[in-house]
């Protein structure tokens, strides 16, 4: 199997590319979708003997960024294909996303152009934005300094630099996985999975499958995602450092705080991997349970019904423990919130 990785292909080149093998009825076509349109990879292969695989994979999966921050963030000295490829002293001018006029080309004709069309044909309505005076100036001196005759040619060195600048990002990505997990992200599909692999490799973990549905559902149901939303739209600070401080009124500071890797952190803590089975009051009491430590080698998983004393309610109304997605009926509100 032969990966063939494209940057944005779900959302993209991957429909490009499905229109074209429409039309060859000698091809099998597998697919991982993501949904009715767009696919996370797919892969094709002839009916014939010995057939050799393509497998499409997308790595926006892996880096969800722009190409041109991608080429931003990797240090110059490690373009290794884009030195191989290009033999030239002002190679460093294409060390960065090219310029090109998306929109302007429209006609096979137009690559007959014997000059760089005028900064205004560089414009996108799709972003509604132009180049910069700076963009157009390096597009310029890539035109001067590479000598090139016409359109065509700068339609051909953008390509091919557009290429080149993403196999060097995409195998400097192979290499960070290669180097910390000796795992190939060439051979992963997404980020999700390759860090699986990872997680799998690294800690040796032996995983327990569920087999009881019920189990399975159990834990599901126990799942509790972050609240994301600004719960207090308006606050007003009154401290000395304000200029409309008043003194007469409590000094009062707004903080941003942010925790990063929130995940990860819970996700390096003891985790349940095996021997689950269910368990009855008479086995085990609440009390030996809360002397169980964080990190004892057993560990529970419980189902309760929570009560939140009324004298919670007011300081906890920003943000509740424990958040349950339900539907709010009318007569579950106070008269506050009614």
């Amino acid at each position: 199997m032969i990966p063939c990785i494209f940057h944005n292909l779900r959302n993209y080149y991957g429909h490009l590319i499905m229109q074209g093998l429409g039309k060859h009825q000698d091809h099998e076509i597998s697919v991982i979708p993501n949904n009715m349109e767009k696919y996370i990879s797919f892969s094709i292969r002839r009916r014939k003997e010995n057939p050799v695989t393509l497998q499409f994979v997308d790595s926006f999966q892996f880096l969800n960024t722009s190409l041109q921050k991608l080429v931003e963030n990797l240090d110059h000295s490690k373009f290794f294909i884009m030195q191989r490829c290009l033999f030239s002293p002002h190679r460093d001018l294409l060390l960065k996303k090219g310029i090109y006029p998306y929109e302007y080309i429209s006609s096979f004709r137009k690559f007959e152009e014997t000059q760089l069309p005028p900064r205004s044909a560089f414009h996108s309505s799709l972003i509604n934005e132009g180049i910069s005076e700076a963009e157009y100036e390096h597009a310029q001196n890539v035109w001067k300094c590479f000598k090139i005759k016409n359109l065509g040619e700068y339609h051909d060195l953008y390509v091919k630099t557009d290429v080149i600048l993403f196999s060097d990002v995409f195998e400097n990505f192979r290499k960070l996985t290669q180097n910390f997990y000796q795992l190939d992200a060439a051979h992963m599909l997404t980020s999700p999975g390759l860090a699986w692999q990872a997680t799998l490799k690294m800690t040796d973990v032996k995983l327990d499958l569920f087999t009881d549905i019920d189990m399975h559902l159990f834990i599901e149901k126990g799942i509790r995602g972050g609240v994301s939303m600004i719960s207090h739209r308006h606050s007003e600070a009154n401290h000395p450092q304000c200029p409309n401080y008043d003194a007469s009124e409590a000094n009062k500071y707004i903080t941003y705080l942010d925790s990063n890797n929130l995940y990860g952190w819970a996700m390096s803590q003891p985790l349940p991997v095996n021997n689950f089975e269910w368990l009855s009051p008479e086995e085990i009491s609440l009390q030996q349970i809360c002397q169980t430590p964080d990190d004892a080698t057993t560990g529970y998983i419980l189902e309760v019904d929570m009560e939140y004393p009324p004298e919670l309610h007011d300081l906890h109304n920003n943000y509740p423990l424990a958040p349950e997605r339900m539907t709010i009926t009318p007569n579950m509100l106070s008269p506050t919130a009614l």
